[in-house]
């Protein structure tokens, strides 16, 4: 990890000369190297402080405009500082707005926390906030921080962020996606799902079935096209939970006998019904739609729209549902009649798609039933 030596060395000499205002009465307990270690707390100029753009809550997002931008941002860079800034600001613009509010009243409650070389580990949207306020008042030109050793590694820094910010009992609002991220960039840094687990109070199953639904994830974006968008499936998170619990778990693939190439396409068809906007709770009817004989082919038929037509698929996918219900309820004619009458006095036997060859094929089916209901009479 490289290291910002004039900045730290700036930091040492401001302590130095101010260490009777600057230094805190208190100290911030942080993990380091598997041992509580309690760390001195500073009141530092805002100057002196530089963001994290590794910082974990805003992941997606850094992701999207560093593909805009094509290149990584810089914290020292000046211009890229204000797109930084604005990550951070309108991530959530009602809580920046609370924060604001409550720094000015109470001033800043809890410590930040920052490397050695001044580069803010834990408190990256205070900073934000800090750098606001001083357009109305130089007094908050300063920011309270728990400083780090030197020489503290990578994995180190990484843990204490998870340990402030993604702790089980303290999560704070990651959002989903950028939660999947800052587990992912653990496992990059080289510590195992178990390491991770025990620094956030998760299982190590948890952990790996978080890394799974990010692999899944990714699919989906590479699907639709739109590859490290994140934002885009930040508000489906449900969808692939549902699919990973009951379709793509190792432990579901191990139970169903799927074939490698249905699971690809019921992997496509159901990402083809999420463009076209399923609800979650519907992707969970796959695995009994894909079982049941009868309705297996319909549903395989979707293949053939996905990467052109996922209105379509949607279709066929309903057309499934409605089936699997039928077959479901095949112990109660009364349902299902009163469903087939339903259906045809909503049909609009005018409606000019009737004549083609797809429909006029389906309308014969159903004719060739009406012979049997007739021997009920």
């Amino acid at each position: 990890m490289k290291i910002n030596s004039q900045n730290a060395k700036k930091i040492d000499i401001y302590i130095r000369d101010f260490e009777d205002t600057c230094k805190l009465n208190y100290t911030e307990r942080v993990r380091i190297q598997d041992k509580m270690t309690e760390i001195p707390v500073y009141r530092i100029p805002l100057e002196c402080l530089y963001y994290n753009i590794a910082n974990g809550r805003f992941a997606k997002e850094y992701l999207k405009i560093k593909k805009q931008l094509g290149r990584e941002l810089l914290s020292e860079d000046l211009n890229d500082v204000k797109e930084i800034e604005k990550m951070l600001r309108e991530q959530s613009i009602s809580k920046t707005n609370w924060l604001k509010n409550n720094i000015k009243d109470v001033g800043q409650e809890e410590p930040g926390i920052i490397s050695h070389d001044g580069y803010v580990i834990n408190g990256n949207r205070r900073m934000s906030v800090l750098k606001l306020l001083t357009l109305e008042d130089s007094k908050f030109g300063y920011m309270n921080v728990g400083r780090l050793p030197e020489n503290v590694s990578e994995s180190d820094i990484y843990k204490i962020e998870l340990g402030k910010q993604m702790a089980r009992d303290q999560k704070l609002d990651y959002g989903p996606m950028n939660e999947l991220l800052k587990i992912e960039h653990g496992i990059n840094s080289g510590l195992t799902p178990e390491q991770i687990a025990n620094t956030i109070g998760f299982t190590k199953d948890e952990i790996v079935e978080k890394i799974e639904r990010l692999e899944l994830i990714k699919e989906y974006l590479n699907f639709i096209d739109d590859p490290e968008n994140f934002a885009a499936a930040e508000n489906i998170n449900d969808h692939f939970i549902d699919l990973q619990n009951y379709i793509f778990s190792k432990q579901k693939k191990k139970k169903q006998e799927f074939s490698t190439l249905e699971l690809l396409n019921i992997k496509e068809i159901a990402f083809a019904t999420m463009q076209a906007g399923v609800l979650s709770k519907h992707l969970r009817k796959i695995p009994k739609i894909v079982t049941n004989p009868k309705i297996k082919p319909i549903f395989f038929s979707a293949k053939e729209f996905v990467n052109k037509e996922p209105v379509k698929v949607l279709d066929i996918f309903g057309a499934c549902e409605t089936r699997l219900k039928a077959e479901e309820d095949k112990d109660k004619p009364g349902v299902l009649l009163d469903a087939i009458l339903g259906n045809l006095d909503a049909l609009d036997f005018s409606h000019t798609q009737l004549k083609q060859d797809d429909y006029q094929t389906v309308i014969k089916k159903i004719l060739s039933y009406t012979d049997e209901l007739k021997k009920l009479i």
